[in-house]
């Protein structure tokens, strides 16, 4: 009787959307959290692309828990600084005229404060949508940690994937 129950509730809690809190901690970083790598997902809509990126603090900064050193808190305040600038992180081509918006910018930590990461988001309104061709990783070029993103875009032109690195750093949005 005890285990039907523990069924029933379980299908259940399934079907309504709820989750026990082991499990929402581990769909939060379901997102394959390697340290090394991060993720960003593009959306080309009209005069608008959305970038949202995820990463490991540790790909960032060299540490994912909270800071221990003046050091460490250093790099979370320079970390802090760059986010500021989305502009200086991501860039797209110039012919497309576009501004950088960011939407969103919060760490994420675990319930142990063991792991953590960097969501990101970023809106760029572009005046000249049709001139848009490329994105460019610039977080890449001066992020000794961060080794490589695996990149989704949706866009006009329909899906794609790939994976960019410190020698190939610019995603062709077409």
């Amino acid at each position: 009787m005890i285990v039907r129950k523990q069924l029933y509730f379980s299908c259940l809690a399934a079907s309504i959307g709820l989750a026990s809190p082991f499990a929402l901690a581990q769909q939060k970083h379901s997102h394959a959290h390697e340290h090394g790598k991060g993720n960003l997902e593009i959306t080309l809509d009209k005069n608008r692309i959305v970038s949202r990126f995820i990463s490991p603090l540790q790909a960032l900064i060299g540490f994912e828990r909270l800071p221990k050193t003046k050091s460490e808190n250093d790099a979370i305040t320079a970390l802090n600084q760059r986010l500021q600038n989305p502009a200086a992180l991501f860039s797209v081509n110039a012919e497309a005229e576009c501004k950088p918006a960011i939407l969103e910018n919060k760490i994420v930590r675990d319930a142990a404060n063991k792991h953590a990461d960097l969501h990101y988001q970023v809106e760029f309104n572009c005046t000249k949508p049709a001139a848009l061709k490329q994105m460019t990783i610039l977080l890449l070029k001066d992020t000794k940690h961060l080794k490589e993103v695996r990149v989704e875009f949706v866009g006009p032109s329909g899906q794609k994937s790939s994976t960019a690195t410190a020698k190939s750093s610019t995603v062709m949005l077409n």
